[in-house]
């Protein structure tokens, strides 16, 4: 197992049909943001195959209090209100998960 501390949030979003581009607008603009407070995101991705209008991201973070700290950040950051609007107008769902490697991960 890698000697790696970090852990990691896995978020797995559904947009809403035909509303990819506000939130790939809006993502593209918060991801720089985030990664300013100390998160990195190790790859974000949409299906080939599969689940429709859905979206993958992983992101590196150094504990969970940092998620929080980050988040509370970001809440305040000038385009928040913005970018709120964005994400309530295109994402149906969202589920967000701390998740930390496992003994046999390679991890990134």
């Amino acid at each position: 197992m890698s000697e790696d501390t970090s852990a990691y949030l896995h978020v797995t979003i559904q947009l809403v049909r035909g509303k990819s581009e506000v939130f790939v607008a809006a993502m593209s603009e918060m991801a720089p943001v985030l990664e300013d407070y100390g998160w990195h995101l190790v790859v974000a991705l949409t299906p080939l195959v599969g689940r429709l209008g859905a979206v993958y991201h992983v992101w590196r973070v150094s504990s969970a209090d940092g998620v929080v700290s980050a988040m509370d950040r970001v809440r305040s950051h000038a385009d928040a209100k913005r970018w709120h609007a964005a994400f309530a107008e295109s994402i149906l769902d969202e589920v967000v998960q701390l998740v930390r490697p496992t003994a046999y991960s390679r991890t990134p």
